[in-house]
């Protein structure tokens, strides 16, 4: 016991600052522990918590594909979810279709989802349409976000004015 007197007697400072430090470093531990392992098991986290209230119904899939179908221009439609919070729709396109014409038909198309979808879905459009003899073709990505009011399309496809 007198032993630990002298140390105490020699080392107060030493001894009060190894304990701050070891406290530091506990609360450091924990706050990293519970930063980086997380308490969610989720790999989408909690944004996908009301999923369920808004459900991508197989039958919702397969009329939006045959109102699509039924257009003339279009050749074929594809539709899918992954995992996210985004629905995914490739529409192919007949040759000689123009990118105006396309991009009109895919905005038109986003009148088909309720209002409850489209407050809680992004849409992610791929317009495509293959080359012939009389046009180039095109391939174009355009997307709607939930708090957007239109699709708004990428710029890699050359789109040549009329004057």
């Amino acid at each position: 016991m007198n032993k630990i007197k002298a140390l105490w007697q020699k080392n107060k400072v030493l001894i009060v600052l190894l304990l701050i430090l070891l406290a530091c470093l506990i609360a450091i531990a924990i706050v990293c522990i519970t930063f980086f392992l997380g308490g969610s098991k989720s790999t989408y986290g909690d944004r996908l918590k009301d999923i369920d209230k808004y459900p991508i119904t197989d039958t919702l899939k397969s009329d939006y594909k045959t109102s699509l179908e039924a257009d003339e221009l279009i050749d074929k439609v594809t539709i899918k979810t992954s995992g996210g919070r985004v629905i995914y729709i490739r529409l192919e396109f007949i040759p000689d279709t123009t990118l105006v014409e396309a991009q009109s038909k895919a905005i038109d198309s986003v009148a088909k989802f309720s209002e409850d979808i489209l407050s809680y879905y992004d849409l992610n459009f791929t317009l495509y349409c293959p080359t012939s003899e009389n046009s180039e073709g095109f391939t174009i990505m355009g997307s709607h976000n939930v708090s957007g009011t239109g699709v708004i399309w990428n710029n890699n496809t050359q789109v040549e004015s009329v004057e």
